[in-house]
């Protein structure tokens, strides 16, 4: 049984937990899903590791939520509780994946390989080419297969989803601290991915 605030049960989602866990109501499981669906879809495509099937992988977050709602406390928003499941098994499914890109310039779209040329361009006399923030961001994403889950993640959240250093600090259960000298890490290597493939290219 769920427990926590009685008022906490008049949130839309809460009332369908309840209806699910005390009664079995299928109905109620679809909506809840239905409500989750758009949250846990966006988190998935963001993190999605190189090689996976969204779908599989969105279908694996609803199967840890639903096996974990009775032990669901609603102290904190559900979104939060969610996210963090979701980015979790993003990160799980990735940890096995190669650390090092296996690709190489010629894999690069034009846009891309623009991208790429203004971010060495820029390590060396600072930003001067204006680029396509789509094309940066599908650069910044191929670089970051290179990296750790879990860097990835901080990354992808800090620079392609705009989220503050305590918002990444709530969703990934990590000190404010750890989540700053992770990024900056994470950078480092970014940097050092960018120079090997370069030497390679």
């Amino acid at each position: 049984m769920v427990a926590g605030k009685s008022e906490a049960w008049s949130d839309p989602e809460m009332g369908l937990v309840r209806r699910w866990l005390v009664d079995r109501d299928e109905a109620a499981a679809r909506e809840l899903m239905g409500l989750l669906y758009p949250r846990i879809a966006g988190i998935v495509a963001g993190h999605l590791p190189r090689g996976m099937d969204r779908e599989d992988l969105i279908q694996e977050v609803f199967l840890r939520v639903f096996r974990g709602l009775d032990r669901f406390r609603p102290v904190r928003p559900m979104e939060h509780w969610v996210s963090r499941i979701a980015l979790n098994v993003c990160r799980s499914r990735g940890s096995a994946r190669a650390r090092r890109p296996e690709w190489h310039r010629s894999d690069l779209s034009e846009g891309e390989q623009a991208a790429f040329d203004a971010a060495l361009a820029a390590e060396e006399t600072g930003p001067k080419a204006t680029v396509d923030a789509n094309d940066a961001r599908a650069l910044m994403r191929r670089l970051m297969e290179g990296l750790a889950p879990v860097d990835r993640q901080i990354l992808t959240l800090l620079h392609l989803e705009g989220r503050s250093v305590g918002e990444i600090a709530s969703l990934m259960g990590m000190g404010r601290t750890a989540v700053r000298v992770r990024a900056f890490r994470a950078r480092g290597r970014l940097r050092e991915v960018m120079k090997a493939l370069e030497k390679g290219l």
